[in-house]
């Protein structure tokens, strides 16, 4: 019997649908490597739902595009909520898009920081991806991917 996919469930909020496609080129790039992903809008699912999903991934990428030079509210709060679940060593990556400043995967990697997870750098797209900047967000989720891979043969 083979070993489990590793699973890399990728949340986010959006505004203006930018970091959703920020999240779908993580999607795709990660796919490609072989894990196994879900993709889930913080505005759609219950918190709750989020956080038991997240606890049960091997690795997790959270996005929020960037509101008056903050991540939005609901994305804030999940990342509070996971301040009190075991999430020592899973891969964690911070995304988003932005239209003038950027801030939110910096601020969001700050406030994960408790969480002892594998933290990796963020990504921070301008405006909606297409062309190279989509090519960025699929290197992105390959990159988590393989981090999480990697990770999997240290078991």
């Amino acid at each position: 019997m083979t070993d489990p996919k590793p699973k890399l469930v990728i949340v986010y909020g959006t505004g203006t649908n930018n970091t959703r496609a920020v999240a779908e080129g993580i999607l795709e790039g990660a796919q490609d490597e072989g894990v196994d992903t879900v993709l889930l809008n913080v505005a759609d699912i219950p918190k709750e739902e989020i956080i038991a999903e997240l606890s049960r991934a091997d690795g997790i990428a959270i996005g929020s595009p960037t509101y008056n030079r903050k991540p939005i509210p609901a994305i804030v709060t999940l990342a509070e909520m996971l301040k009190d679940i075991d999430m020592a060593g899973k891969v964690c990556a911070t995304f988003g898009a932005y239209g003038h400043s950027g801030e939110a995967p910096k601020t969001l990697k700050r406030v994960l920081k408790p969480c002892n997870m594998e933290q990796m750098e963020v990504l921070r797209i301008l405006g909606k991806p297409s062309g190279s900047t989509l090519d960025e967000c699929r290197e992105y989720g390959a990159e988590i991917a393989r981090n999480m891979l990697e990770k999997g043969g240290e078991k």
